[in-house]
């Protein structure tokens, strides 16, 4: 078994990890309790990564950090866009949860 199988195991599991995450935002829409802190430092690492990928010239780095910027960028993206309709929502003086029934 060579040393580059190890490589395309780990990163099947770290490219993918995120995925069932991703299609549930994608089903819901629901991001209000996801961490945009958490999703941002996802996203920026697989940046970095892609990054690092292209100047070694290494195919497996390269692939994995694209599927996987894809998806949590993905996840990033709705939640900061959830959050801006928050802010248009509460200057508006619109409340985003139901009114509970009387």
């Amino acid at each position: 078994m060579s040393i580059d199988i190890l490589g395309y195991i780990a990163a099947t599991f770290s490219t993918f990890a995120m995925l069932p995450q991703a299609l549930h935002v994608w089903r819901t829409g629901r991001v209000e309790h996801l961490s945009l802190r958490a999703f941002g430092m996802a996203t920026v690492g697989a940046i970095l990564w892609l990054i690092y990928g292209i100047a070694i010239a290494n195919s497996v780095i390269i692939a994995a950090n694209l599927i996987g910027l894809f998806i949590v960028g993905y996840i990033t993206l709705r939640k900061l866009l959830w959050l801006q309709q928050q802010q248009q929502l509460r200057r508006t003086g619109i409340s985003s949860h139901p009114a509970p029934n009387a």
